[in-house]
């Protein structure tokens, strides 16, 4: 019998405590969602995550990896386009991370820059995406993680979505879907403030992911909340099969 999965998913964003403007944007659809965390003067990272979320939903891109690395180059041309517009906006440029459900049994992640993807799975959260930063690239090239800290620009971000000429690369995994497997998407206003232990407590609670992204973003905001946060929970849910008869 051929399975039929489903995403139950919420999202809560939060301009901080720290921030006058709330540069995120999430997407939530029935197969596909996205967190986007924009960045530029003035109102530029603002403008720039807007039009990659609303790219990416044009895109109807599907649970396939090259669907979706096609869609992230759509939403990095729909960035460059809109910067053209506007002297001001010329150098604004986003983070994408996006998770796409095929209902037959796979989710599909994808992501450039660093905000990050989790899955929990079997009361073990695992972060899935690497942050693209500078000194994350050294180290996969061979430097040490202490010379690649010291290197000036280490912390900077390496691959965005607009910005640059060309599109950057946008790195893909694919996992069977099980049921009450429990992903996360985030801005690096959540990861910044909690610890994985704290992040992982809050999925293991057994919440809606309403509740919990919203609590998620509270404790973000209790810790500091030096950054915009966004968050999106997504569960993965097989619907009761029906009983002949």
């Amino acid at each position: 019998m051929r399975r039929s999965f489903r995403l139950d998913a919420d999202a809560c964003t939060h301009v901080g405590r720290r921030r006058q403007r709330n540069e995120d944007a999430f997407l939530l659809t029935d197969r596909l969602v996205a967190v986007a965390d924009g960045l530029g003067g003035h109102a530029g990272g603002e403008i720039a995550s807007a039009v990659a979320v609303a790219s990416l939903r044009a895109s109807g891109a599907a649970a396939d990896p090259e669907s979706l690395r096609g869609a992230f180059v759509e939403a990095h041309l729909a960035v460059q386009r809109r910067a053209a517009e506007e002297p001001e906006l010329a150098e604004m440029c986003t983070t994408l991370c996006a998770l796409a459900l095929d209902p037959a049994g796979s989710a599909v992640l994808a992501n450039v820059g660093d905000s990050r993807i989790y899955r929990y799975s079997d009361s073990r959260l695992t972060q899935v995406t690497w942050d693209h930063i500078w000194e994350n690239e050294y180290v996969r090239m061979g430097m040490s993680p202490a010379a690649a800290r010291r290197m000036q620009g280490a912390g900077s971000l390496s691959r965005v979505i607009g910005a640059f000429p060309e599109p950057c690369e946008a790195d893909v995994w694919t996992f069977d879907a099980a049921d009450g497997d429990r992903y996360l998407l985030a801005s690096d206003g959540l990861t910044g403030e909690l610890p994985d232990l704290d992040i992982a407590a809050s999925l293991a609670a057994g919440e809606s992911p309403a509740t919990a992204a919203a609590r998620l973003v509270e404790d973000a905001n209790a810790r500091g909340g030096n950054d915009n946060i966004t968050v999106v929970v997504a569960d993965l849910v097989e619907p009761a099969r029906r009983r002949p008869g």
